[in-house]
C-alpha cells in the first residue's frame, strides 16, 4: 500500500511519481508499473493546472491538497485520489477516441482523458462537499516486465 499527502505542484507530483515507483518496483511488472504512472501523471498535472485557485491565467494562488492512495492486489493496482480543488468538468469523463489529425498538425493537450481512459478499469468519479474523489484500477499486464 501507498498512501501520500502532497500540494498539487508540478515538483510535488514528481516527486510523488518516483516514490510510487519506487514502493512498487519490486513487486509490480514493469508496463503495468509504467500504465499507473503515465496516468497518475495525467490525473494529478491535471489537478495542479487546473484545478487549483487561480488569479490569473497560469499563476496559482493556492495549490489543491491532493490525498493519493495506491493499494497492489491480484487485479492490479488500485488507485484513489481525492484533492480539494475544483470540480472535474463533466465532459472530462465522456467516452473519448483518439482525435483525427496530421503529423504536422499536433495540438498542445486534449489526450490526456483518451489515455487515461484507455489504460485504466473502473473509473469512478464523484464529488462532495468540496472535494473531489477519482479511482480507477490498472489491470496487471499479461506478460511480465
Amino acid at each position: 500500500m501507498f498512501h501520500r499527502v502532497l500540494k498539487a505542484t508540478p515538483e510535488t507530483v514528481r516527486d510523488a511519481l518516483g516514490a510510487v515507483r519506487a514502493r512498487f518496483r519490486d513487486e509490480v511488472a514493469g508496463d503495468t508499473l509504467g500504465r499507473l504512472e503515465l496516468v497518475l501523471a495525467e490525473v494529478m498535472n491535471n489537478i495542479a493546472e487546473h484545478a487549483g485557485d487561480h488569479d490569473e491565467p497560469g499563476r496559482i494562488l493556492r495549490p489543491p491538497l491532493v490525498h493519493l492512495w495506491v493499494v497492489g492486489h491480484d487485479g492490479g493496482l488500485a488507485c484513489a485520489l481525492s484533492d480539494d480543488g475544483t470540480s472535474l468538468p463533466a465532459e472530462c469523463l465522456l467516452p473519448r477516441d483518439l482525435p483525427q489529425i496530421g503529423s504536422e498538425d499536433l495540438p498542445e493537450g486534449g489526450f490526456g482523458w483518451y489515455l487515461i481512459q484507455d489504460l485504466t478499469q473502473e473509473l469512478c468519479y464523484y464529488r462532495e462537499g468540496s472535494r473531489n474523489f477519482l479511482a480507477f484500477r490498472i489491470p496487471p499486464c499479461d506478460v511480465a516486465g
